[in-house]
């Protein structure tokens, strides 16, 4: 297995006497780190929302300017549907399937282009779409860049999340 990046942590992986082994700041474990996050809804989510967490809640994560800096801490894309304060599974680290609706300017993922965090909540984004690139200016800019992960499919994303990259 490749590394990961989940929680802004970088875990790595090795394989000694068979038994697949993620190194975390230092130590070592022998367990398959879960890729999916069980939460509460803090909001009603569709499938293939990109969240943040505030407690035991998630919410649409957005990048655009001038919003609380936790609003573009994005964790995972939601695997399913749930209404607010029911159960979602959130996918942090693997394939998730997003829907059209989740995806800014276009209605299918681009397979091999790698995507980001958009201004409008719970969306991700082409860094160039047709409408334009991501910037810092203009109405409703962006605030940070925030990788998410690379189209598998025109409907699947893999979610590999990195820090945010402060846009000014």
């Amino acid at each position: 297995m490749a590394d990961r990046a989940i929680f802004n942590r970088k875990y790595t992986s090795f394989t000694p006497a068979g038994t697949e082994v993620y190194l975390i700041n230092g130590a070592g474990i022998t367990t398959s780190l879960p890729t999916t996050q069980n939460f509460t809804a803090g909001a009603n989510l569709i499938q293939g929302t990109v969240v943040y967490v505030s407690g035991a809640l998630v919410f649409p994560a957005s990048a655009v300017s001038g919003i609380a800096s936790f609003n573009f801490g994005a964790i995972g894309v939601t695997a399913a549907s749930a209404g607010v304060t029911s159960g979602v599974a959130v996918n942090v680290d693997d394939v998730v399937v997003v829907s059209a609706a989740n995806i800014t300017a276009e209605t299918t993922l681009v397979p091999g282009e790698y995507y980001y965090l958009s201004k409008f909540t719970g969306q991700l984004t082409r860094f160039t779409t047709a409408s334009g690139s991501i910037t810092a200016s203009g109405t409703d800019q962006y605030q940070a860049l925030v990788a998410l992960g690379k189209a598998f499919s025109t409907t699947e994303l893999e979610v590999e999340i990195l820090p945010p990259t402060l846009l000014t």
